[in-house]
């Protein structure tokens, strides 16, 4: 395994984690990434997106685009 595939798999196991304390919690990339990830880790927006697109299309996390344009993401 490439050392970029399990930082996306800690990112997405920490947004899963983060989900399950917080099951109504709704964010921006921006916010999931410096309030939803452990703050030991250095994350940044493309792998947190790519981590939120995996969870798309698993079907775990919803993305809602809103009147003003910015992408909120929840359960």
């Amino acid at each position: 395994m490439q050392p970029q595939d399990e930082h996306l798999i800690a990112i997405v196991d920490a947004i899963l984690r983060y989900l399950h304390s917080y099951p109504d919690a709704t964010d921006t990339v921006e916010g999931i990434t410096k309030w939803w990830l452990p703050e030991t880790g250095c994350w940044d927006i493309p792998t947190v997106q790519a981590a939120l697109a995996r969870l798309e299309a698993q079907g775990l996390i919803h993305r809602r685009v809103q009147a003003d344009r910015h992408v909120l993401y929840s359960r």
